[in-house]
């Protein structure tokens, strides 16, 4: 019997980021999992993982110091199973694959830190390092993320294999309009909304300067701050830019339905799931003019550059784009599911030689 253990850490909380990679391909792989391949996703003992899995079996491990390595790749060992390591971390054990989805610690300044945002870029330091020199096969989400770590670590490009993100979350997700309730002077169809962690690359700069050259405007900005990680820098937003903070995915859409556009001025990405959000609902993306951007979305967003915070959103919006759907058919949960199979079966069948 051929097997595979997935660690699930990561699970259990706000499924974005890095746990809606995991939650979304894990979920993607169960709905596809071919006969023959036995498959269990591995948590931390009382993590309650949201998914409703048919085909692959959750198991519970105790919670220790270094559970990834002590517990879920021994796991994996004791197993003789593919393992496979969906969040973004080093791994030891040398028959695994290990996502890496970008590499922006090792190569983009964030200007303004803190004290532990040094101890991030040092244990994220350490777990590239295994990642590129202990797993069999490296998975990133972009051509771009791919280029940089084959330039950065001159790894093999046959070693790094792209499996993008997608979008269908949000079409599963229920509308809930009580965020219009709790707050108030939202003008629906009138603002633009911005989505994401408040973090120095995600260059929320931009929208501050926007807003106070076009008082006119109206921008609603939802996203986590980690004040012990990134020095919190919402104070600075201006009168017409409402900050929300951290949204259930049901408010979310409600707020993407609404707005006139989503605006994405980000410096850095691996990859960027907001703007595929956007398009899936049929709102409008205005997203930065950098490489990964331009790769993703090609003529279906307009730009900015991220560098220049005069520009005009209206008179942008005033030219509509061709329509998306060559985008969402290409980046979508079912295909990154699919080539993560494609994968494990190429990594398995090698041991069988």
């Amino acid at each position: 019997m051929k097997r595979i253990v997935i660690n699930g850490r990561g699970l259990g909380g706000a499924v974005n980021g890095i746990p809606r990679y995991i939650f979304e391909v894990v979920n993607s792989i169960d709905k596809q999992l071919p006969e023959g391949l036995e498959a269990e996703l591995v948590v931390p003992e009382g993590t309650v993982t949201g998914l409703d899995l048919r085909n692959i079996r959750e198991v519970a491990l105790p919670g220790c110091f270094a559970w990834d390595y002590r517990r879920a790749e021994r796991y994996a060992a004791e197993r003789g199973a593919l393992y496979i390591n969906l969040g973004g971390k080093g791994v030891w054990y040398k028959k695994s694959a290990a996502t890496i989805p970008d590499i922006r610690l090792k190569v983009f300044g964030d200007g303004k830190l803190t004290k532990n945002v040094i101890k991030t870029k040092l244990k994220f330091g350490l777990s590239y390092f295994l990642a590129v020199h202990r797993a069999r096969a490296l998975v990133t989400i972009s051509k771009f993320s791919k280029q940089e770590i084959v330039g950065f670590s001159r790894v093999s490009p046959g070693r790094v294999v792209i499996t993008p993100c997608g979008w269908e979350h949000i079409l599963r997700t229920d509308r809930d309009d009580t965020v219009f309730e709790e707050f108030g002077g939202i003008r629906k169809k009138e603002y633009y909304l911005a989505v994401s962690s408040i973090a120095p690359h995600k260059n929320f700069g931009w929208i501050v300067e926007n807003a106070q050259m076009h008082p006119e405007y109206q921008f609603v900005i939802v996203g986590k701050t980690d004040p012990s990680v990134w020095l919190d820098e919402t104070e600075s937003f201006r009168e017409n830019v409402i900050y929300l903070g951290y949204q259930s995915d049901e408010r979310l859409r409600s707020l993407m339905e609404n707005a006139k556009a989503l605006v994405f001025p980000t410096l850095y990405e691996g990859f960027g799931i907001p703007p595929l959000e956007a398009l899936a609902l049929g709102t409008p993306a205005v997203v930065s003019d950098i490489e990964v951007m331009r790769e993703v979305y090609g003529d279906t967003v307009k730009y900015i550059d991220p560098q220049d915070t005069s520009a005009d959103l209206d008179g942008l919006l005033s030219e509509p784009c061709p329509p998306a759907d060559s985008v969402l058919k290409k980046y979508s949960w079912k295909n990154a599911g699919r080539r993560w199979l494609k994968l494990i079966d190429i990594l398995l069948r090698e041991d069988e030689k």
